[in-house]
């Protein structure tokens, strides 16, 4: 089974297949050990991770049997998450092999094997189902071992309907928050182990259910956003070194629907500069291959930004941000210095369709340059003629912002 591991003498992250003992660095082709490499890339994770949040043996303490047939839970402040649970177990088929099996899976978790964690807890749930500490540990291990970005959302799901009480939240909470952590750390490596493509879901609900960790998710997604879909820019980026290495699921292409992710970002992130210099990097980099590509729908997904960026939902420096960003990818802006106001009328009047330009006069209508476009492109339409009531009315809005 192929591992992530990271090679001592290049430090760059390959993979190596741990039915071996050794193998050959797919970077800089040294024959390396197995063990060594796995452990070169624990051991820097490890050292990014505060004391704190280091899982001991046993998820969590937070469950205890009732006696009576029924769960109950319990936190006090201070407590530790992952202490291990102490109480009297019931008489249920399958539960006595679900605590073994959790076992070895919170174990595997304090040794950072997330494969043979995921195996374990998968066994535990097996044997029985209603089990929410084996739950939680599916789903870090699940997250963690970066193999299946796709069921990010359903590992995350499934855990949140099983949830059976109030009370209940703190574990989970308590462990997507070590999760997210873990990711964190993991990019401060140079990593990138993640499409959103995949993952725009998961990161949803995530925020939508546990709202004290939106900042988190959005910090990882504006880098995931970045680095898939501005691969040249360092806007946005946690660390400049991201695209050393690749982990988990990529599509084949970068993602032309950006909507979804930036929308929750311009929602949860706290640092207007870090928005819109990821609006930026998502929506003016490179613009000019889109433009000349008529990507309808990347034109399309930025319009579609604008009008939900202004349904009332967000604040006027949020609106203000995305507004004239994509003003600048659409309009070019004034960006393009060595290209003259005609040039770029010519340009776009040949870009953008009718029934788009219309769509954008809600947003750009009181920009001069934009009207004169709206007058390019309406002039093209069959049945159009400089005395038509739209032309005039056209004309009559550009000598007003003209004055």
């Amino acid at each position: 089974m192929l591992e992530y591991c990271v090679c001592p003498k290049c430090e760059r992250m390959i993979m190596l297949d741990s039915d071996f003992d050794s193998g050959f660095c797919c970077v800089c082709g040294t024959h390396i050990s197995y063990d060594e490499a796995r452990e070169e890339l624990l051991s820097g994770l490890r050292a990014s991770i505060p004391d704190e949040l280091t899982i001991a043996p046993g998820l969590s303490g937070l469950i205890e049997y009732s006696g009576d047939g029924e769960y109950m839970t319990e936190y006090s402040e201070g407590e530790d998450y992952y202490a291990a649970a102490d109480y009297s177990e019931p008489q249920i088929y399958g539960l006595s092999e679900c605590r073994e099996e959790c076992a070895k899976g919170s174990e595997f978790l304090g040794k950072w094997d997330f494969s043979s964690a995921f195996k374990a807890f998968s066994k535990a749930l097996d044997w029985y189902p209603a089990d929410f500490e084996s739950r939680c540990g599916l789903m870090v291990s699940g997250i963690l071992r970066l193999k299946d970005t796709e069921n990010w959302e359903r590992y995350l799901s499934e855990c949140i309907e099983q949830i059976r009480s109030q009370s209940d939240w703190n574990m989970a909470g308590a462990a997507l928050e070590y999760t997210l952590d873990i990711l964190k750390k993991f990019l401060s490596k140079g990593g990138r182990y993640v499409s959103p493509s995949y993952t725009i879901g998961f990161f949803e609900r995530l925020v939508r259910s546990f709202p004290a960790q939106k900042q988190t998710a959005a910090e990882i997604l504006a880098h995931c956003l970045n680095i898939e879909n501005a691969p040249l820019t360092d806007a946005a980026r946690l660390d400049h070194e991201t695209t050393r290495f690749a982990v988990g699921s990529c599509p084949n292409e970068p993602d032309k629907n950006l909507r979804r992710g930036m929308l929750l970002i311009m929602r949860c992130h706290c640092d207007a500069r870090v928005k819109e210099s990821l609006c930026r990097a998502l929506y003016v980099y490179d613009r000019v291959v889109w433009l000349r590509a008529k990507d309808a729908v990347r034109i399309n997904d930025a319009v579609d930004l604008c009008e939900e960026i202004t349904n009332g939902e967000f604040p006027p420096a949020d609106v203000k941000i995305v507004i004239n960003t994509i003003y600048d990818f659409l309009m070019m802006g004034a960006l393009e210095q060595n290209s003259t106001e005609r040039e770029k009328l010519l340009f776009l009047s040949n870009v953008y369709s009718f029934e788009q330009i219309r769509r954008m006069e809600r947003f750009f209508g009181g920009k001069i340059f934009f009207n004169k476009l709206y007058a390019e492109i309406y002039l093209k339409q069959k049945g159009a003629s400089l005395i038509s009531p739209e032309y005039k009315r056209i004309q009559a809005k550009i000598i007003q912002l003209s004055e």
